[in-house]
């Protein structure tokens, strides 16, 4: 149920990433990064923005952070 659930949201991140791409006119990238333990929202932020940039959001109550950025052209 778990894996279902985290396969669902990130297929619905990466869709909402495309139309964003669409409708702005730029070009979104996601980087997913596995916890060691229950993500931690502002570490995840943290992360996200020494290495991209981007910003970073925690899927649920999962050990998984996911990125969004603007990808390098």
């Amino acid at each position: 149920m778990t894996k279902a659930t985290f396969f669902a949201m990130f297929m619905v991140i990466l869709v909402l990433g495309t139309v964003m791409k669409d409708t702005q006119g730029q070009e979104l990238c996601h980087d997913l990064f596995a916890e060691p333990q229950i993500c931690n929202p502002t570490q995840c932020a943290n992360q996200c923005t020494a290495k991209w940039k981007g910003s970073g959001k925690c899927l649920g109550e999962t050990k998984s952070c996911i990125c969004t950025f603007k990808c390098k052209k």
